[in-house]
């Protein structure tokens, strides 16, 4: 699998947060040109870390959370909850203006 990233966020973030950030800008895209994931005006995608870990399987766990943490405490990422079961804690990701 082939990852990459912008070396501008990597900079900025780091490079971990910055392949993630690359990630879920692809699926904010992706999701914004089928009209779906859309709240408030803001285009979301989600994933668990159990399934970035899959996705990133050089990251750690921690090596996740703390990317994503950094990512939302500088304003890059919102997050929100809209799973339709109560019980379901996936956070989903959306980017201000990211399309």
């Amino acid at each position: 699998m082939i990852h990459s990233f912008d070396t501008n966020d990597a900079e900025k973030y780091g490079v971990n947060a910055a392949v993630i950030l690359h990630n879920i800008r692809h699926w904010i895209k992706h999701n914004h040109a089928n009209g779906i994931h859309c709240h408030d005006g803001v285009t979301y995608t989600y994933n668990s870390v159990k399934a970035f870990r899959e996705i990133f399987p050089y990251l750690s766990t921690s090596m996740i959370k703390t990317a994503l943490k950094k990512l939302t405490e500088a304003g890059e990422l919102k997050q929100g909850n809209f799973n339709k079961s109560a019980y379901d804690r996936t956070i989903w990701y959306g980017i201000d203006n990211a399309v």
